[in-house]
């Protein structure tokens, strides 16, 4: 057995008597896999798009086309990136909230008059 390589009574070598010039350096463990966190303008658009499309939903013509943009620029980025993406999964949900509540109107305002 190597004379640095020493048992200290519990089955553990003793590392004491190495060269002082040597440190040791604990092992790093390996991330494999890690998702890279890229900035997609897409989603960020379908987000903008489907809240204006929510919030100005009582018009007659400006929500039917945010909440169109923000449904097909949400549906491609979730394509693209191939993963659900927070922002471009909100993005369409509330776009498709905000068609379906503009059509809504629409048909309410149609069918009063």
């Amino acid at each position: 057995m190597d004379q640095n390589l020493q048992n200290n009574g519990n089955g553990a070598p003793n590392f004491d008597n190495q060269n002082p010039w040597q440190q040791q350096v604990p092992p790093r463990p390996v991330v494999i896999n890690q998702l890279e966190h890229k900035k997609d303008g897409l989603a960020v658009c379908s987000l903008v798009t489907g809240i204006f499309g929510v919030i100005f939903c009582w018009c007659f013509v400006l929500p039917l086309i945010l909440s169109l943009i923000g449904l097909i620029t949400g549906i491609v980025s979730l394509m693209r990136t191939g993963q659900h993406t927070g922002l471009a999964l909100a993005g369409v949900i509330l776009s498709a909230i905000g068609l379906v509540l503009c059509v809504a109107i629409l048909l309410l305002l149609f069918l009063a008059v």
